[in-house]
This record gives structure tokens, C-alpha cells and sequence, in this order.
């Protein structure tokens, strides 16, 4: 597949078949991602596997957390307060369209925080990673790991693999902490959902718009 074909063809997966990915082809994936350039060559990733053991032993807390309204410290706050009128039109815009791909109505609260709660079970995924970043860094450096996180997204496609980067991991530092015992000098910065997609569910047929590069981009002479 070409890499425009791998780029436009991206999408978020949240849901996945039962099928198990080897640690082989996460490994080669990694591998493949490794080559993200980063200022200096500080390569300032890091990639915490979770399967099996781990990986049940950080969903049930999760969940758990979730379903009883636990709230940890967190390091960083995912959207800037407030959010311009611009992006937050664009993340409406995006909830409503998976809301709508799975039929879930704007006051059908339970089936909406239903659908945020498998955030915390990488969503049936058979494999999870947990991204983290030293403490020390500068956005610079989170820049670095952005590129490494697209080289992993696009590697896995050309696998057959569908991925779901998921920011809601950053809520429970505490809770991620105790299961992949990272460094104290690091923070949890997202979560990675990993496998083989399931293309029957009205969850992974949908996809976001994108707006012209007349928003965006300013051509000067």
C-alpha cells in the first residue's frame, strides 16, 4: 500500500475481533515506528506493552475508577480551557458523528457514558500500550513522540492491524502507574488500542471530516 494510501485510509478503531496479535508483529511494528525523527536524535518515547496479566489487571481498575466516579491528579489537561469556538466545533462535530453511526441519541446518557467506559477496556483490543514522556520535556519533545506515534499507526495498517490512540488513559496516572511501575521522572500521556479491527461494527464505518487546506494553510508570494 502506499503511503497516501496508508495516510488517508487511517481511521480511530473501537471495536476489534477476537483474533490474537503476536508479539512478533508488535515488535516489528515498534520497530518500524523506532524510525520517527526527533530533534538531536533524543528518541524521548517510551512504550509500555500490556497483555495477558497486565493487561487485565489495568482495565478492572480502570473500569473500576470509572464506575465509581474515582478522579486522580492528572499531568496534563487534554483540550486548553477554554477551547476556541473553532476546535470545539470540530470535536462536537466528531462526537456526534459516532454517536450517530451507533445510534446512540444526544439524551441517551447511559448508552454515551457506556461508550466512554470501553476507553478503559482499550476497547476489546487484544492488545493495549501505555505512551509515556519524561517529565522534563517541552511541547518540542512531544512533538517527537507524535511523529513516532503516526509511524507506529500507519505501520500497523499496513499490517492488517486497526489502532485507536486514546488521550482518556491520561486521567489515571496513579492507576497506570501501580500495573507498567514506569519511573517517577515520566508521565502517562495516552494509551494505544491495538488489533485486528471488526469492520461489521457501525463503529468503525464512520469517518471524521477533514477541512480544506484553504483553513489552514496561507500560501505567501
Amino acid at each position: 500500500m502506499s503511503i497516501k494510501k496508508l495516510i488517508t485510509s487511517r481511521y480511530s478503531v473501537r471495536s476489534f475481533i477476537d483474533k490474537e496479535v503476536s508479539l512478533e508483529l508488535i515488535k516489528e511494528i515498534l520497530k518500524t515506528a523506532n524510525s520517527a525523527p526527533s530533534g538531536g536524535n533524543i528518541q524521548p518515547w517510551k512504550i509500555y506493552v500490556v497483555s495477558n496479566n497486565s493487561y487485565k489487571e489495568l482495565t478492572t481498575q480502570a473500569v473500576s475508577n470509572f464506575d465509581n466516579g474515582v478522579q486522580e491528579a492528572i499531568d496534563y489537561e487534554i483540550y486548553p480551557k477554554p477551547l476556541a469556538d473553532e476546535y470545539k466545533k470540530r470535536r462536537s462535530e466528531c462526537a456526534s458523528d459516532m454517536y450517530e453511526a451507533i445510534s446512540i441519541e444526544r439524551d441517551d446518557i447511559d448508552s454515551r457514558m457506556k461508550q466512554i467506559r470501553e476507553n478503559f477496556n482499550f476497547f476489546g483490543a487484544p492488545v493495549g500500550m501505555i505512551v509515556t514522556i519524561d517529565k522534563s520535556f517541552a511541547p518540542n519533545g512531544w512533538g517527537h513522540v507524535g511523529m513516532f506515534l503516526q509511524n507506529l499507526w500507519l505501520a500497523a495498517i499496513e499490517e492488517g492491524l486497526g489502532v485507536c490512540l486514546q488521550e482518556s488513559w491520561s486521567i489515571y496516572p496513579k492507576t497506570v502507574k501501580q500495573v507498567v511501575k514506569h519511573p517517577d521522572n515520566e508521565m502517562v500521556w495516552c494509551g494505544i488500542a491495538i488489533g485486528y479491527p471488526n469492520t461489521e461494527d457501525p463503529i468503525n464505518q464512520y469517518r471524521t471530516s477533514r477541512d480544506s487546506i484553504d483553513s489552514f494553510a496561507t500560501f505567501i508570494d
